[in-house]
């Protein structure tokens, strides 16, 4: 063929096959291919020799644009056509096209509007609007658009935000006389769920729909149910799925259309609502598939209900439906978090048997959850049945047996399972090497934890907040403080923010040997940076300051709680009631009584034995009939505004009785 007869459109071939190959999409072999492909292709669907000078004429001025239709055929088809050659190929066809071009440009249309964002094409929709309104302006004589052409457009103006101007095209449609069919409504539908108008949805459905002559299809109704589900309306989804049922043979529900809202009951917590559909819709005569019953025994699994999960399990494999990997991992979730590992582990074996080999992932869950529970006997059991099976362990299998070890104290199997995972071609991380750590801390070797921690550092693996705490507090509770702030100082110069655990270590290790003033300084320096101590932290300085005579910091501390986001609990007060006993305070005392019931907290039997404790150090003696209300109080919670009353009395009055009763103590 001569350059002069060459058509245009092979060189639009030409430069398309040139981007592609420049921007490596593309490789040589494969355009090679391409090109013996399409090529041969339009040569072969080339119309017969012409019988008459006039078809000669008509074909030779069609020619170019049947031609280049042919090639965007086939490479849409093959999947070749990308947004950017739409646009180049729809400019190069607009001027030259006929009325049986539409499809091609349909075609065009389509690939631009599903385009995904890039350099070039950054909002594929609004492009494809674009292109719609030029095939517009060409007439109708020219192009006419069809059904298919108008549904891509309505789906461009839903995508776009544009959803009156999606109800404007429908308006078109039917005005220029065309029969609307469900799948133009799809995308209306789609966008009203997702706008949460579900009411103006099921009124196109079960109304609007067939006075158009239009008989909504299984696709119309599933947006429906999949719309209020997500909008926790399950129970008007199954009225929508009777009114499905009922209205002849036109469209019943099928598997998905249930599958849609047993799912959402699922999402609501509503299992005895789901499996009862489910009941129903065997009962229909409606065959699950695998997804309605990997769905309706996840939901089952997850609120324990695992007698009815065994039940689908066993109807699945009845029906010859063969249940998955993912379907046996959620049977085997839901034993281990119920604590019945021994069932967990005979869905393992049973998954082997039915052919359904386990993969990494429901190992790991499985030994993650021995190693916690039960111990890493059986865990290490699993695992070497996971190394028969030939199923490779990764990083995550190694660190749950590692701490599982580590828990348990046992270092010896810790570090073979590290040298195994070493030889087996895994590096250990940084979270392998803290689980050393802790395990060594624990076992009370610091020496090793503080050598495992340089090691780490010498791999090129930083510490995080987790290896500095670690050591911190393994440092403090042998009483080496000067060490661990050492630590703590080369935390912060690392970049590491020390969090409310590392303080909360570091002010118990002082206050525990008798350094009050470097934990109050800690204290408020955890206050200065952002970390908010927590309720444990200000019980414990608030009992500190009271043993220093500090009642005024104390009761400041304790009303500071509430705005730091610790909230007082029991233990608070129970901690200002013995202190302002020590402080000979019995009026606050009874405050203190009067604002836990107000907050609505319940006195509990320390609380008494505080009370106790703090009247006999003052000298108020309890009798007998005060101890027994005490008694009764416990046992009975409506009696304790009853014992307070008492105590109130008492306190109040300072009345000094004659009983002593001293052995009695909650």
């Amino acid at each position: 063929m001569s350059s002069r007869t060459r058509p245009p459109w092979l060189k639009k071939l030409k430069r398309i096959i040139g981007r592609r190959l420049r921007s490596g999409i593309l490789s040589a072999e494969a355009a090679r291919q391409l090109c013996d492909e399409v090529l041969p292709s339009i040569q072969r669907r080339s119309p017969p020799p012409a019988v008459s000078a006039a078809a000669d004429v008509w074909r030779a001025d069609r020619r170019p644009s049947w031609e280049l239709e042919q090639f965007i055929g086939e490479c849409y088809r093959s999947g070749d056509l990308g947004p950017e050659d739409a646009l180049d190929l729809f400019d190069e066809l607009l001027p030259q096209a006929r009325p049986g071009s539409i499809y091609t440009l349909t075609q065009l249309l389509t690939t631009v509007a599903r385009a995904p964002v890039s350099s070039t094409v950054r909002d594929g929709p609004a492009l494809a609007v674009s292109m719609f309104n030029r095939m517009a302006r060409a007439g109708a004589k020219k192009v006419a658009p069809t059904t298919a052409t108008d549904g891509i457009l309505i789906s461009c103006c839903c995508d776009a935000g544009c959803l009156n101007l999606g109800f404007a095209a429908l308006g078109q449609i039917i005005k220029t006389g065309l029969r609307a069919n469900p799948v133009i409504f799809t995308p209306l539908l789609r966008t009203l769920c997702a706008e949460k108008r579900t009411g103006d949805a099921v009124n196109i459905v079960v109304r609007r729909m067939p006075e158009l002559g239009c008989t909504p299809d299984v696709f119309s109704y599933t947006t429906l149910l999949k719309g209020l589900s997500d909008e926790k309306k399950c129970e008007e989804a199954v009225e929508l799925i009777h009114m499905m049922a009922e209205d002849g043979n036109d469209c019943p529900p099928n598997a998905v259309s249930y599958t849609t809202v047993i799912h959402g009951f699922f999402k609501e917590n509503e299992v005895e609502k789901a499996y009862t559909l489910f009941r129903e819709m065997l009962d229909h005569g409606i065959p699950p598939d695998v997804v309605t019953c990997r769905s309706i025994i996840d939901g089952l699994c997850k609120v324990h209900a695992m007698d009815k999960a065994e039940e689908v399990l066993q109807q699945m494999i009845d029906e010859h439906i063969m249940p998955n990997c993912t379907t046996y991992s959620s049977l085997i979730h839901g034993y281990l978090s119920s604590g019945q590992w021994k069932e967990a582990v005979r869905i393992l074996k049973q998954m082997s048997r039915y052919g359904q080999r386990p993969d990494v992932v429901t190992y790991n869950m499985l030994i993650d959850c021995l190693c916690k529970s039960v111990g890493h006997a059986e865990a290490r059991e699993i695992f070497n049945s996971m190394i028969q099976s030939s199923e490779k362990p990764n990083v995550t299998t190694y660190r749950s047996l590692l701490h599982g070890y580590a828990t348990e104290g046992n270092l010896v199997e810790m570090n073979n399972i590290k040298d195994l995972m070493v030889q087996n071609g895994m590096r250990p991380d940084r979270r392998v090497f803290n689980i050393q750590m802790y395990a060594y801390c624990k076992c009370g070797m610091l020496d090793d934890a503080i050598l495992t921690f340089n090691q780490m550092q010498q791999l090129g693996l930083m510490p995080d907040i987790v290896s500095y705490g670690t050591i911190i507090d393994g440092l403090c509770k042998i009483g080496r403080l000067d060490d661990a702030m050492s630590q703590f100082s080369q935390m912060i110069d690392d970049g590491l923010s020390p969090n409310i655990i590392t303080f909360r270590t570091l002010i118990h290790g002082f206050s525990m040997y008798g350094k009050w003033e470097k934990a109050e300084e800690l204290f408020y320096e955890m206050m200065d940076r952002g970390n908010p101590p927590d309720v444990n932290v200000f019980s414990a300085m608030i009992d500190k300051l009271f043993k220093e005579g500090k009642v005024t910091e104390a009761q400041k501390l304790f009303d500071l709680m509430p705005r730091a986001g610790a909230k007082p609990d029991v233990v608070s007060y129970n901690t200002m009631i013995h202190g302002y006993f020590i402080a000979g305070e019995v009026g606050k005392v009874i405050k203190l009584l009067d604002d836990m019931l107000l907050i609505g907290l319940k006195p509990t039997a320390v609380t008494f034995n505080t009370l106790l404790d703090g009247m006999v150090s003052m000298g108020l003696k309890p009798d007998v009939v005060t101890c027994k209300t005490l008694i009764d109080s416990c046992c009975e919670d409506d009696r304790i505004e009853d014992i307070l009353t008492l105590f109130r009395e008492m306190l109040s009055k300072a009345d000094k009785t004659d009983t002593i009763t001293e052995n009695i103590k909650l």
